[in-house]
């Protein structure tokens, strides 16, 4: 009998993708869970600041240097060895005081040599008149022989002419002894020059020679001290870039400080703005000059100024943190104010169309239409604006200010509107207001439209206001806000990140293959 063995029994093999492709999917699910499961990061919550009333001043910030009102600089006019120099840097000279002294000996000389020529020159005219007295004797003399017949015309006629030529060499030994002295008193000028004299009273703030030290004065006279006339007293020079400088005006008042003394702020005025451009790298700039006080000789010239101009200051206006103008919470895109449409409906409010108020009063019509109010809510509405309508026209009988009057009623009638309106029609309602706070503001000194937010029980709402002038920290404003109020300046909930495919940030689609 023979034995077989018993049939083996087969074994469920999985394939090995088919494993891959589940710890893979195990992987991210896995990833996907712990996501979820993180720690959620603290929010960030809203910061807010009160807003202010007070004083606001704008300003245009610009560097420059100090330099003296009067800088005078003491040259020579000759050429010399230095022989003396009688004052040192920050001396306090008078006008005509002696500074220094160049070797006088070569220009001694010269005044000599010139006074000798002089002296010549007299001789010569004593020797020409001389000669010309004996040419007169000679003249004569042969006048009365010619007289009596005795002697020819000829013999007369050269006796004359001997006699001119005597007179016209007096003349010329006149104009020798005019040409020695001129000579002379140039010689005489230059020796003089020889003592460097100060020209104003003031303080020597610069000196650029030495004794023995040589002086070539040949095309321009060498520099050799510099006299600041008054220090009490100096000049900021501002460079102003050309985008600013439209704002600036002489008598504007000028703040600035140096890097000595970083805890002082000095004061002074624009005395010249000018209209000389200074190119430097493509960028255009100005010269601007201010005069200020230099108490206690604090400043020196040279020194660098970080100025601010005060072109406009405005008085006790309502102002808020200039961050408040930039907040915006994630989800203000809804708040945010159009541009399309802006002008009939601000005209409206404006009451500028008076045609149209007549007619029924098109700018509440065109409100109503754009917060697309219900049937109940329309009603109430239109009672709202009908008022305002009789405020308008009251005004118009009575000779008032018929667009102040329109514009307050206006205000009135969004207050009482207000309530009535779903969560989605008040945020239409707000972009409404800031097109019209937009269309006044064009009418009242160039404010603009702007938008910040309170804190209304928890969430932002946001808060049409006209923005005017502003120093860069704080902003006025014109609308709703007063003093104490608090506006959003920062925080709040941030914008959530997401791909295209909807996934989390940074995660791809994967695709498994069993």
């Amino acid at each position: 009998m023979s034995l077989t063995s018993a049939p083996r029994s087969r074994r469920f093999r999985i394939p090995g993708p088919v494993i891959a492709g589940v710890v893979l999917l195990a992987l991210i699910i896995a990833g996907v869970a712990a996501w979820q499961m993180r720690p959620k990061a603290p929010k960030d919550p809203y910061r807010t600041a009160a807003v202010e009333q007070g004083d606001l001043t704008k300003t245009v910030s610009a560097s420059g240097t100090l330099q003296a009102l009067v800088t005078v600089e003491v040259g020579s006019q000759i050429s010399g060895q230095i022989k003396q120099v009688l004052v040192d840097f920050n001396d306090v000279v008078v006008k005509g005081q002696v500074m220094a002294i160049l070797d006088p000996q070569t220009y001694v000389s010269r005044v000599r040599q010139s006074q000798a020529n002089v002296n010549s020159s007299g001789a010569g005219l004593k020797q020409a008149q001389a000669n010309a007295a004996k040419a007169k004797a000679d003249y004569d003399r042969a006048k009365f022989l010619f007289d009596k017949g005795i002697t020819a015309q000829a013999a007369l006629d050269t006796a004359k002419a001997a006699h001119l030529v005597a007179l016209a060499n007096v003349e010329a030994a006149r104009a020798a002894i005019s040409q020695s002295q001129a000579a002379m008193s140039i010689n005489q000028l230059d020796l003089g020059r020889t003592t460097i004299v100060a020209p104003i009273a003031g303080v020597v703030v610069d000196r650029q020679i030495e004794p023995g030290q040589t002086v070539a004065a040949s095309l321009s006279a060498p520099i050799l001290f510099k006299i600041a006339q008054d220090l009490s007293k100096l000049e900021v020079k501002i460079t102003v870039d050309e985008a600013d400088i439209g704002q600036v005006r002489e008598g504007q008042a000028v703040k600035f400080t140096v890097d000595a003394f970083p805890d002082d702020t000095f004061e002074g005025l624009v005395t010249q703005v000018r209209k000389q451009p200074e190119t430097s790298s493509n960028v255009v700039a100005y010269i601007v000059l201010a005069e200020a006080e230099n108490p206690g000789g604090k400043l020196l010239p040279g020194m660098t100024a970080n100025a601010d101009i005060v072109v406009e200051r405005r008085r006790n206006v309502v102002k808020v943190p200039a961050a408040a103008l930039r907040w915006k919470p994630v989800d203000a895109s809804a708040a945010t104010p159009r541009t399309s449409g802006a002008s009939g409906a601000a005209n409206g409010a404006q009451g500028q169309s008076g045609q149209g108020d007549r007619q029924g009063g098109g700018a509440g019509n065109r409100v109503l239409a754009e917060l697309d109010l219900d049937a109940g809510q329309k009603a109430k509405a239109e009672a709202i604006f009908a008022e305002v309508r009789q405020k308008a026209m009251a005004a118009g009988a009575s000779g008032g200010d018929r667009r102040k009057v329109m514009r307050e009623a206006m205000e009135g009638a969004f207050v009482k509107l207000e309530p009535i309106l779903k969560p989605e029609q008040k945020t239409k309602l707000v972009a409404v207001r800031a097109r019209l706070a937009a269309q006044q503001g064009q009418r009242r000194g160039g404010m603009t439209a702007g938008m910040v937010y309170v804190l209304r029980k928890d969430k932002p709402e946001a808060v049409p206001v006209r923005v005017g002038a502003t120093d860069g920290s704080f902003t006025e404003i014109v609308g709703a806000l007063k003093a104490g109020d608090e506006v959003i300046t920062g925080g709040g909930p941030k914008a959530k990140l997401t791909t295209p495919g909807g996934g989390m940030p940074g995660s791809s689609p994967v695709r498994v293959r069993m």
